[in-house]
């Protein structure tokens, strides 16, 4: 088995992320842990050809050397499998690298970039209706992850929005067992 990312591993992605991204692309780690917490539990097997370019804003980026590009590549694959060992072994929580911000309030988790990206994998993996029974799930997460719900979030107080983190955080758990389930029939 390959080992997982480590954290300086990351940093130079997060680093390649911003150097290569454009309006379009995913520039940050938050994002692109949802995003790929979404492929993994995406009902079909989403190739690399497919996802990586989606990750750079629909195209691969003109990298400065053919090193560098086989760096980011690299890492986004090392990225995924991290993603999918994460999940598949996780039995009572997820590691989900949601953004921390100090506040004067202390420390608040924000979930819009991490549940954005997550919406943008659910695209992009061509996610069918769910059952009533779990768009509930999915739902938790749209709440933070797409402009439509903003009026919405607008309305929360700081201890709504904090208390939403664990049902996020339990909505991609499921989420992923249900469509593992699916796969295997």
């Amino acid at each position: 088995m390959n080992s997982p990312i480590t954290d300086q591993e990351l940093d130079k992605l997060g680093e390649l992320l911003f150097k290569y991204g454009n309006d379009d692309a995913i520039l940050d780690i938050s994002e692109l842990d949802g995003f790929v917490n979404a492929l993994c539990s995406s009902p079909r097997l989403v190739p690399p050809s497919e996802w990586i370019p989606e990750v750079s804003g629909g195209k691969l980026p003109r990298f400065r050397s053919k090193a560098e590009a086989q760096r980011y590549t690299d890492l986004l694959i090392k990225f995924y499998n991290t993603v999918v060992v994460m999940l598949g072994e996780a039995t009572d929580g997820l590691d989900l690298l949601f953004e921390v911000r100090d506040t004067p309030e202390g420390e608040i988790v924000v979930l819009e970039e991490w549940c954005f990206g997550y919406m943008r994998g659910v695209r992009l993996g061509q996610w069918s209706k769910l059952p009533a029974r779990l768009q509930k799930y999915l739902d938790a997460i749209a709440m933070h992850g797409l402009e439509e719900n903003f009026s919405v979030l607008d309305k929360m107080s700081l201890e709504q929005h904090q208390a939403t983190v664990p049902l996020v955080v339990d909505a991609v758990h499921v989420l992923y067992l249900h469509q593992r389930q699916q796969q295997l029939g």
